[in-house]
């Protein structure tokens, strides 16, 4: 009898955890699970993340030497990554996207932990809408504060992105920022209308916030971890810093939406392969686009 009380007892304390995680993903926008992987599952995906790095740099190479950009070798290969380098140093990556179509482990590993975790956390289905890490390198670039919304709004209206830390997140090497009880700062803003803030089109900041807008902000900074996991929506107010260290914060986001609004993830990577210049592509980040 004592082991079956305990055993019940657990239950009640884990569902309890697992609702504060939702209450708390609702009411701020994100959730921050510590140690979410396991040592052995850290080095899994650090393996797979050099493996991403390793494939981006032979197309970066074929690229340079065969005279067709990484945007048109992105179009003509659909089954390969697609690359985009930093603006300001065309030779170093800064992302690599549609992973999960190339490592089909990841995508099944992934999908095993991140997707089912979260399904049950929102207690409705997701499904993968896109993917990609991004390669902080020493003096890569920042990216500056924004909302994911924007660029996401015209395939579907809710969205949840998972961030793995592959390596320790510093405020020296460029970590994720993120505003802190930002709704209730800005209620007071009667020029504020719903939860899209005012972001600049066009031009090298596009896609960011107003800077009228993020001086109203708390940011925190997310020091994570290899195998913390960030949850957040895409209103969530967010941004990082340049790599001013000697070491890389390299990290993968995986976004998803409601299985409800459909499976947009196969049209979302043919368009993006078609018009990778596209600037709702390159959302407030250090790469360069059309009319940025």
């Amino acid at each position: 009898m004592k082991w079956l009380l305990f055993f019940v007892f657990s239950l009640q304390v884990c569902a309890h955890a697992f609702q504060e995680k939702r209450d708390q993903l609702e009411r701020d926008g994100y959730v921050w699970i510590k140690h979410f992987y396991s040592p052995e599952q850290v080095r899994l995906l650090q393996k797979w993340a050099d493996e991403v790095h390793d494939s981006a740099q032979s197309l970066s190479f074929l690229s340079q030497h065969s005279g067709q950009s990484l945007q048109h070798l992105a179009k003509i290969f659909p089954g390969a990554l697609i690359v985009v380098p930093e603006a300001e140093n065309p030779n170093q990556i800064c992302r690599a996207e549609d992973m999960l179509s190339c490592f089909p482990m990841l995508h099944h590993f992934i999908y095993g932990t991140i997707t089912g975790y979260l399904n049950a956390l929102v207690e409705t289905p997701y499904t993968l809408f896109k993917d990609k890490i991004n390669f902080k390198w020493p003096g890569g670039g920042a990216f500056l504060p924004h909302q994911d919304f924007p660029a996401y709004a015209h395939f579907s209206q809710e969205h949840i992105t998972a961030m793995v830390a592959i390596d320790a997140a510093t405020i020296e090497n460029g970590c994720l920022y993120v505003a802190k009880d930002w709704k209730q700062s800005l209620a007071k803003d009667a020029s504020l209308q719903g939860w899209v803030l005012p972001y600049q089109e066009g031009g090298p900041a596009h896609g960011s916030i107003e800077q009228s807008v993020c001086d109203q902000l708390t940011w925190i900074p997310i020091e994570a971890e290899p195998g913390d996991l960030l949850f957040f929506d895409s209103f969530l107010p967010h941004y990082s810093q340049p790599n001013r260290s000697d070491k890389p914060r390299r990290a993968m986001f995986f976004t998803h939406n409601p299985l409800k609004e459909g499976d947009h993830r196969s049209a979302y990577y043919h368009a993006k392969r078609e018009d990778p210049d596209n600037p709702v592509f390159h959302f407030a980040t250090p790469t360069k686009a059309r009319t940025k």
